[in-house]
């Protein structure tokens, strides 16, 4: 493994564990509110998965460049999709 590749699997478990930390740091609310916030966070960890995803498709398996965008992009699409159900979900809550 090449210095810079090790260099980029340390930064995506900080990465990873950055965003299990926040999901164990969230407060503590009930309702509507809760559950949209987890469902955020839920995003925030695919979002940190995502990069650790990229670099092991990269280092462990020489995935081609084109193939591993293509997947990145597809896991960093899913994690959004969580984010913007988690906002949504947030907002109806403070509609009601």
């Amino acid at each position: 493994m090449q210095p810079l590749q090790v260099v980029s699997l340390l930064l995506d478990n900080l990465l990873v564990i950055a965003a299990v930390a926040s999901y164990i740091a969230r407060p503590r609310i009930g309702g509507q509110l809760s559950k949209g916030l987890r469902t955020l966070l839920v995003g925030l960890m695919i979002l940190g998965f995502a990069h650790f995803i990229e670099t092991s498709l990269f280092v462990l398996f020489s995935i081609s460049t084109e193939v591993n965008e293509i997947v990145h992009r597809l896991v960093v699409a899913l994690a959004f999709i969580f984010v913007i159900m988690g906002l949504a979900t947030m907002r109806q809550a403070f509609e009601e």
